[in-house]
């Protein structure tokens, strides 16, 4: 097991006896065999242990055992004490996700300071094969049919070379004690009736049935590989970078055999997944929006529109007499000038200095505001405006406004008031400039 585990970590490069690695030990069979194999070989590690207060007692004597562990090897030990069930209510999460959520939160931050290099977890083969069936129940795609990486970023997986079976039996032959955990034989969880229930099932209809899988996962990597380098080359050629956020066109878009196929791994980096709505809207319904928990997509005319979900769109400034200048949301610069020649700029706003009403406001439009635009007489909504210069939703999002009292003043970068322009009988210019957006 030692010879396999070593050959392992150099032959996928996992990391070098040289590198301060975090090791997450719960005290079961796979994490204390982690650790006598990363002791053993002579590797740099501390040992971290997070105990959820799910199991009663249990969950204290876990604690205590690696404790004593880490103590035994002469090997550094951290740990962290979780409410996961409050955690889990107020963030509307699974007692497993929130579990989750808490562990990884933690090493990574234990992990920063400290100044390690890597976050070891003991994941095993047959826990690649449940997690391939957990991903196929819950529709990820090709992707989550690969299994689990034994490398992502700063965590690091070097038993998956291994089955359970060649845990267990390298734990007795070294007569190593663990932890056994109740919970493992609970067939509430989704992943514990794969192990239990499915698992078995399937070796009874084909007894080589975990060899089978790792040959097809292998395949299916591999498959992948040649998949994703065709989906990176049109993700290059339709996504482009627009303002804050991309866009897609949707003419290109159409021209794609398999457009669900290609949106799924378009879209996935920004958190969406119902794809089959977003298809069936495409060139059906302008003005159509999706939302993921950080990204929405709005369907335009000719684009999908993808942005980041503002938290400024009730985002207020008041802009004083006194002020030079206003850095934030947008860089505008403010001068009082008698000069009155006129500036004709769409980055400029002159305007008479004596019909303005301090503090000025900067802020975004909303349904309803209307103006008067320079070189008309009647008021006309934003609305109808920004349909005439055929602005798109996220264009209208982005609009920021200069008012003074009700009035819109400033459709900054665009017209400004006809009411507020420089005329004969203006004395003094207060001049605007719009610096960067």
């Amino acid at each position: 097991m030692q010879n396999k585990f070593e050959s392992y970590i150099k032959q996928k490069k996992l990391f070098k006896k040289t590198n301060k690695l975090i090791l997450a030990v719960s005290g079961g069979m796979d994490s204390v065999a982690l650790a006598h194999l990363l002791k053993k070989g002579g590797y740099n590690f501390v040992m971290a242990h997070c105990n959820f207060n799910l199991r009663g007692k249990d969950s204290y004597f876990d604690e205590v055992f690696v404790k004593n562990l880490s103590k035994h090897s002469n090997v550094k030990y951290y740990n962290k004490s979780f409410n996961t069930e409050k955690y889990a209510k107020d963030n509307n999460l699974s007692i497993q996700m929130a579990a989750r959520e808490l562990r990884y939160k933690w090493f990574e931050e234990i992990r920063i300071k400290l100044k390690y290099d890597f976050i070891l977890i003991a994941h095993h083969l047959d826990d690649d094969f449940e997690t391939f069936f957990i991903n196929l129940l819950r529709g990820t795609g090709l992707r989550g049919l690969l299994g689990i990486n034994v490398r992502n970023n700063k965590i690091v997986r070097p038993l998956l070379f291994a089955h359970k079976r060649e845990i267990k039996k390298f734990i007795e032959t070294c007569n190593i004690k663990y932890r056994e955990d109740k919970s493992n034989i609970e067939t509430k969880f989704i992943r514990n009736k794969i192990r239990l229930q499915l698992i078995p099932l399937l070796k009874e209809i084909n007894p080589s049935f975990k060899e089978t899988l790792t040959k097809d996962m292998s395949f299916l990597n591999e498959a992948f590989s040649v998949f994703f380098t065709q989906i990176e080359r049109k993700k290059k050629q339709l996504i482009k970078k627009k303002n804050n956020g991309f866009i897609i066109s949707i003419l290109e878009l159409k021209k794609l055999d398999s457009i669900n196929t290609y949106l799924f791994y378009f879209l996935y980096p920004f958190g969406f997944s119902h794809i089959k709505d977003i298809c069936t809207c495409i060139g059906e319904e302008s003005g159509k929006q999706f939302f993921s928990t950080t990204h929405r997509i709005i369907i335009d005319r000719k684009e999908l529109i993808i942005q980041p979900i503002s938290k400024n769109n009730k985002l207020e400034i008041l802009i004083e007499k006194s002020d030079k200048n206003c850095k934030f949301p947008i860089y505008l610069v403010f001068t009082i000038e008698n000069n009155l020649q006129i500036k004709k700029a769409r980055t400029i706003a002159m305007l008479d200095y004596t019909k303005l009403v301090f503090p000025l406001l900067l802020r975004r439009w909303k349904e309803g505001d209307r103006f008067v635009p320079l070189g008309m007489k009647r008021q006309k909504k934003l609305s109808d405006f920004f349909i005439d210069k055929k602005y798109s939703i996220i264009d209208k999002e982005n609009v920021w406004l200069l008012c003074s009292g009700k009035d819109i003043v400033w459709i900054i970068g665009e017209r400004i008031d006809d009411r507020y322009r420089i005329t004969e009988n203006t004395e003094k210019a207060y001049i605007v400039k719009l610096l960067k957006k």
